[in-house]
């Protein structure tokens, strides 16, 4: 009965799939085959036993197939296709051993996986239950990689090994470049590995690398970066970079550069997951300045040592301790070693300082503690070191159950030591042994359904084992309380539009103003006779009310098949005003608004943002702070960051255009513009202007860029398509907040 009902299956798709009389035979043949093989028949007065898991059959299609059942083997010929467990096989012809699941096929083979890869060859022995094979004379397609071999073996699923061949990411059929070895072994979304390399541009061999690594997880880097240049302060330069990777867990950065005007220059990055301390990196990197392989040497100048060493950990302990630890350790020959060697990190620093702690995190559902531990290595940094600090930060606990009661309370304790930079030696250290304590309790309360208020009260006690004039062991004590107040207020419009493409679906309008009074006693020592560490001695009499209206505009937008919220428009009010305050006769301070503080947030399509931001002076009458930043983005077409930024405070004046522009004039070409403009002199600070052509598999990028009007610095890199990322930090970026986000 079975067989019956398989042969009826059979012949029904061949009636509707019009299938020839051979593949039908083909097909009959061998699922026959499996139904009579699969089922033992059990004799008189046995038991019957569970019939074993018959294998997936494997189906061959072609123009001929014939079946031998003594040899139990299959023969096709003929646009031969084989399709098992997500692999396909297709061959002109084909011998299949069904005992052992092998297939020998030849004429234009290909094996194609399920995941995209494939290779093919003159002649392939595939085994379709291991899904090992071997090639003659093949051709591997696994992006980003493609590579021809002598032999081409499929240890796994995912490895491949090359023997006597080579790989590229060139998928033409003389590729731009390869590199070539006796044995090249690829392990898909993992990494490519050879020994014994030999890198040919064309038909040219460039050099040799007796290893060979290139990592294919979560870096989108090349293995080899080489950028030429001359700058203004560099002279003529070429920068190296070559990555490594010993194990999966360790890789890193060989460096190696020269500057005609500097000299010869290197160094190590090492970046290592050690699964049982944590994550570490390390940098080191040497100038040799002015040394006798400096092209520009000045003979009356000495030679100059000039370095930087970092070594960064991060662990994340188990997670039953509920902490993590992190350790950063920095050493500079000179303050200005970052600035003259990585001056794009030297931008990203915030607060360019001597930054070596180590900080102990543990964090547990009802308060968080660190112990931290600074301290100064470079002497020419002026630095607050904590030896050590242990802080505890209980925030919003709950007292009653019943009751909308909270207790946030904080403490810590620390050794204080401000050491000043070697430039002021006159300057002796500042120390104090402080403990600090921070009380606070506070009432959630819901009035009339619509007014959430919150007061609360609060005590601050701090010990100094000394102040600012020598007077030793004592209390500083302050009292504080306020009241938080917030509402919402939210009404929605049945309106319509696509006008100008904006996609609006109906509008909602939602007003959410925030008044929030707070008052702090004055302490019983004026922070004036303490010495000031941080934040904790600057304590002083407050007495104010804090202002803020927000106003935001929503509409609905199809999102993943479905309408959903999004903000289409967010303006913030803000302001401080200060109460009169008095001690005794004297008056402290006057009726004042400390400011008024103006964001406005739009992104009115998906591809378009902007921010912009303003501080008023109410008491000078004029813009302390003003800036405007638009972010736009046309997909691979184009891409817009434009900014101002004003800035009049005491000691400080800023009046900068910044402006980012990418333009794709086709397939081939495009263009990038940088530049910065001062319009306090009307001159560039700096600009660059960056042409791209597109090779095929490499991208060739050309750059010129002035700064300070005559700092002129040019470089040209060519990079791998397939390895995209920027290697090494000198191209100057507008760096403003993505779309919907706040940055600085």
């Amino acid at each position: 009965m079975f067989l019956n009902s398989v042969a009826c299956c059979v012949l029904r798709i061949a009636y509707r799939k019009k299938l020839s009389v051979k593949k039908l035979t083909c097909s009959f043949v061998l699922l026959s085959l499996l139904a009579t093989t699969s089922a033992p028949v059990a004799s008189a007065g046995d038991t019957p036993s569970p019939l074993p898991k018959s294998k997936e059959p494997i189906i061959v299609n072609g123009d001929k197939v014939e079946y031998f059942q003594d040899k139990k083997k299959v023969l096709g010929s003929g646009n031969i296709s084989i399709e098992y467990k997500g692999v396909t096989l297709t061959c002109d012809t084909v011998t299949v051993y069904l005992d052992t699941r092998e297939a020998i096929a030849e004429g234009n083979v290909r094996v194609r996986q399920k995941d995209g890869a494939y290779f093919t060859g003159d002649r392939i022995n595939y085994n379709f239950d291991t899904q090992k094979g071997s090639v003659l004379n093949g051709y591997l397609n696994a992006k980003p990689f493609y590579g021809k071999a002598a032999d081409i073996k499929k240890v796994t699923d995912k490895e491949f090994e090359l023997q006597k061949g080579y790989v590229t990411t060139c998928d033409y059929e003389h590729p731009h470049y390869r590199v070539q070895s006796k044995q090249v072994k690829i392990y898909l979304g993992d990494k490519v590995v050879a020994r014994n390399i030999v890198f040919y541009v064309g038909n040219l061999p460039v050099f040799y690398l007796p290893y060979y690594i290139q990592p294919l997880r979560d870096t989108k880097k090349m293995n080899m970066t080489l950028i030429a240049g001359k700058g203004k302060d560099w002279g003529y330069y070429l920068l190296s970079a070559y990555r490594y990777q010993f194990t999966d867990d360790l890789r890193g950065d060989i460096l190696f550069d020269y500057r005609t005007k500097k000299g010869p220059a290197g160094g190590v990055n090492a970046y290592w997951n050690t699964k049982k301390v944590g994550n570490i990196a390390t940098k080191f990197y040497l100038a040799d300045e002015n040394d006798w392989l400096t092209a520009d040497r000045d003979p009356d100048l000495p030679v100059r040592n000039r370095y930087r060493v970092q070594v960064r950990q991060r662990w994340d302990m188990p997670k039953e301790t509920d902490s993590s630890l992190v350790l950063e350790f920095n050493k500079l020959s000179d303050p200005d070693v970052i600035k003259d060697y990585f001056y794009k990190e030297f931008e990203e620093i915030q607060d360019p300082q001597d930054y070596n702690y180590i900080s102990l995190v543990t964090t547990k559902p009802d308060y968080t503690t660190e112990f931290l531990i600074r301290k100064r290595f470079d002497k020419f940094y002026t630095v607050v070191e904590r030896l050590p600090e242990y802080k505890i930060d209980i925030k919003n606990f709950r007292i009653n159950k019943k009751l909308p009661l909270y207790y946030t309370g904080h403490a810590s304790g620390v050794y204080l030591n401000e050491t000043f930079a070697s430039a002021v030696p006159s300057q002796k250290d500042l120390n104090v042994i402080r403990f600090d304590s921070y009380n606070q309790v506070s009432y959630a309360a819901r009035l009339f359904k619509f007014w959430n208020a919150t007061p609360y009260v609060g005590t601050e006690q701090t010990y100094y084992s000394r102040n600012a004039w020598g007077d030793t062991n004592l209390v500083r004590g302050s009292l504080n309380a306020g009241l938080n107040n917030s509402t919402k207020f939210y009404k929605t419009y049945n309106f319509n539009t696509n006008w100008l493409g904006l996609d609006i679906n109906k509008l909602r309008h939602v007003i959410t103003p925030t008044a929030n009074y707070y008052f702090i006693h004055q302490p019983t020592i004026d922070p004036a006779n303490l010495m000031q560490f941080d934040a904790i001695d600057a304590l002083s009499a407050q007495n104010g009310i804090s202002l803020a209206i927000e106003n935001k505009l929503q509409t609905k937008r199809m999102q993943g098949g479905e309408l959903k919220s999004v903000d289409l428009a967010t303006l913030i009010i803000s302001t401080d005003y200060q109460f009169r305050l008095n001690k005794g006769e004297l008056e402290l301070k006057s009726n004042k608004f400390n400011g008024v503080n103006f964001q406005l947030e739009m992104v009115p399509y998906p591809w378009l943002y902007t921010l912009s931001k303003m501080t008023v002076n109410t008491k000078k009458y004029m813009v302390d702070t003003a800036s405007v930043d638009i972010v736009g983005n046309g997909g691979d077409k184009w891409s817009l960051g434009a900014g101002y930024k004003y800035e009049n405070t005491t000691g400080t004046f800023v009046n900068l255009i910044t402006s980012a522009i990418m333009y794709k004039f086709n397939d081939v070409w495009r263009a990038r513009v940088y530049s910065q403009f001062n319009l306090d002199n009307m001159s560039f600070e700096e600009w660059e202007t960056t042409i791209y052509r597109d090779l095929h598999c490499w991208m060739a990028e050309f750059t010129y860029g002035v700064r300070n009007n005559n700092d002129q610095t040019l470089w040209f890199i060519m990079r791998l398509k397939a390895f995209p990322d920027y290697p090494i930090g000198l191209r100057r970026t507008y760096s403003r907040p993505r779309f919907g986000t706040e940055g600085s």
